[in-house]
Protein backbone atom coordinates (compact mmCIF):
# COMPACT_ATOMS: atom_id res chain seq x y z
CA UNK A 1 0.00 0.00 0.00
CA UNK A 2 2.84 2.39 0.86
CA UNK A 3 4.48 1.70 -2.51
CA UNK A 4 1.27 2.49 -4.36
CA UNK A 5 0.81 5.72 -2.41
CA UNK A 6 4.44 6.70 -3.02
CA UNK A 7 4.03 5.99 -6.74
CA UNK A 8 0.90 8.14 -6.94
CA UNK A 9 2.65 11.00 -5.14
CA UNK A 10 5.65 10.69 -7.44
CA UNK A 11 3.45 10.72 -10.56
CA UNK A 12 1.60 13.79 -9.29
CA UNK A 13 4.86 15.59 -8.52
CA UNK A 14 6.26 14.82 -11.98
CA UNK A 15 3.05 15.96 -13.67
CA UNK A 16 3.08 19.23 -11.75
CA UNK A 17 6.75 19.80 -12.52
CA UNK A 18 6.13 19.24 -16.24
CA UNK A 19 3.19 21.67 -16.19
CA UNK A 20 5.30 24.34 -14.44
CA UNK A 21 8.15 23.79 -16.92
CA UNK A 22 5.75 24.09 -19.88
CA UNK A 23 4.18 27.26 -18.55
CA UNK A 24 7.60 28.69 -17.76
CA UNK A 25 8.81 27.96 -21.31
CA UNK A 26 5.69 29.58 -22.75
CA UNK A 27 6.16 32.72 -20.65
CA UNK A 28 9.85 32.82 -21.53
CA UNK A 29 9.02 32.77 -25.24
CA UNK A 30 6.38 35.48 -24.84
CA UNK A 31 8.72 37.65 -22.80
CA UNK A 32 11.59 37.30 -25.25
CA UNK A 33 9.13 38.19 -28.05
CA UNK A 34 8.45 41.47 -26.25
CA UNK A 35 12.20 42.04 -26.12
CA UNK A 36 12.54 41.31 -29.83
CA UNK A 37 9.72 43.74 -30.64
CA UNK A 38 11.05 46.59 -28.49
CA UNK A 39 14.80 46.28 -29.03
CA UNK A 40 14.90 47.70 -32.58
CA UNK A 41 12.81 50.68 -31.45
CA UNK A 42 14.97 51.19 -28.38
CA UNK A 43 18.09 51.24 -30.54
CA UNK A 44 16.71 54.32 -32.36
CA UNK A 45 15.70 56.33 -29.31
CA UNK A 46 19.03 58.13 -29.05
CA UNK A 47 18.74 59.31 -32.67
CA UNK A 48 15.20 60.51 -32.03
CA UNK A 49 16.40 62.37 -28.95
CA UNK A 50 19.16 64.08 -30.94
CA UNK A 51 16.67 65.13 -33.61
CA UNK A 52 14.22 66.46 -31.02
CA UNK A 53 16.92 68.54 -29.35
CA UNK A 54 18.20 69.80 -32.70
CA UNK A 55 14.73 71.03 -33.61
CA UNK A 56 14.48 72.85 -30.27
CA UNK A 57 17.75 74.68 -30.97
CA UNK A 58 16.14 76.52 -33.84
CA UNK A 59 13.03 77.52 -31.88
CA UNK A 60 13.41 78.42 -28.21
CA UNK A 61 9.65 78.11 -27.61
CA UNK A 62 10.01 74.37 -28.22
CA UNK A 63 12.79 73.84 -25.70
CA UNK A 64 10.62 72.86 -22.73
CA UNK A 65 8.62 70.36 -24.76
CA UNK A 66 11.81 68.97 -26.30
CA UNK A 67 13.33 68.47 -22.86
CA UNK A 68 10.23 66.62 -21.65
CA UNK A 69 10.28 64.34 -24.69
CA UNK A 70 14.01 63.81 -24.30
CA UNK A 71 13.49 62.73 -20.70
CA UNK A 72 10.79 60.25 -21.74
CA UNK A 73 13.08 58.82 -24.41
CA UNK A 74 15.86 58.45 -21.84
CA UNK A 75 13.57 56.71 -19.37
CA UNK A 76 12.34 54.28 -22.02
CA UNK A 77 15.89 53.48 -23.11
CA UNK A 78 17.12 53.05 -19.54
CA UNK A 79 14.18 50.82 -18.64
CA UNK A 80 15.02 48.50 -21.51
CA UNK A 81 18.71 48.43 -20.57
CA UNK A 82 17.86 47.53 -16.96
CA UNK A 83 15.30 44.89 -17.97
CA UNK A 84 17.44 42.93 -20.42
CA UNK A 85 19.93 41.48 -17.90
CA UNK A 86 17.01 40.23 -15.83
CA UNK A 87 15.87 38.22 -18.85
CA UNK A 88 19.24 36.53 -19.10
CA UNK A 89 19.29 35.71 -15.42
CA UNK A 90 15.78 34.26 -15.55
CA UNK A 91 16.57 32.17 -18.60
CA UNK A 92 19.44 30.54 -16.70
CA UNK A 93 17.28 29.60 -13.71
CA UNK A 94 16.31 25.97 -13.19
CA UNK A 95 12.69 25.22 -14.01
CA UNK A 96 10.39 25.55 -11.07
CA UNK A 97 7.83 27.74 -9.38
CA UNK A 98 10.35 30.54 -8.80
CA UNK A 99 11.29 30.70 -12.50
CA UNK A 100 7.61 30.82 -13.40
CA UNK A 101 7.02 33.71 -10.98
CA UNK A 102 10.03 35.58 -12.35
CA UNK A 103 8.81 35.27 -15.94
CA UNK A 104 5.31 36.40 -14.97
CA UNK A 105 6.87 39.51 -13.46
CA UNK A 106 9.28 40.08 -16.35
CA UNK A 107 6.51 39.75 -18.92
CA UNK A 108 4.44 42.38 -17.12
CA UNK A 109 7.46 44.65 -16.82
CA UNK A 110 8.29 44.10 -20.49
CA UNK A 111 4.78 45.04 -21.57
CA UNK A 112 5.07 48.27 -19.56
CA UNK A 113 8.47 49.03 -21.11
CA UNK A 114 7.08 48.35 -24.57
CA UNK A 115 4.23 50.80 -24.00
CA UNK A 116 6.56 53.41 -22.51
CA UNK A 117 8.90 53.04 -25.50
CA UNK A 118 6.10 53.28 -28.06
CA UNK A 119 4.61 56.31 -26.32
CA UNK A 120 7.96 58.12 -26.16
CA UNK A 121 8.69 57.31 -29.80
CA UNK A 122 5.30 58.61 -30.91
CA UNK A 123 5.70 61.86 -28.96
CA UNK A 124 9.12 62.40 -30.53
CA UNK A 125 7.87 61.63 -34.03
CA UNK A 126 4.85 63.92 -33.60
CA UNK A 127 7.14 66.68 -32.32
CA UNK A 128 9.40 66.30 -35.33
CA UNK A 129 6.57 66.63 -37.86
Amino acid sequence: MKKILASIILLFAVACTDKVAEESAKLKAETFKIHDDVMPISMNLEDLKANVMKKAESDSTLKSTALDISLELDKAYTSMEEWMPKLGEAAEMKDGEEKLKVFVSLKTEGEQIKQKTLDAKKKAEDFLK
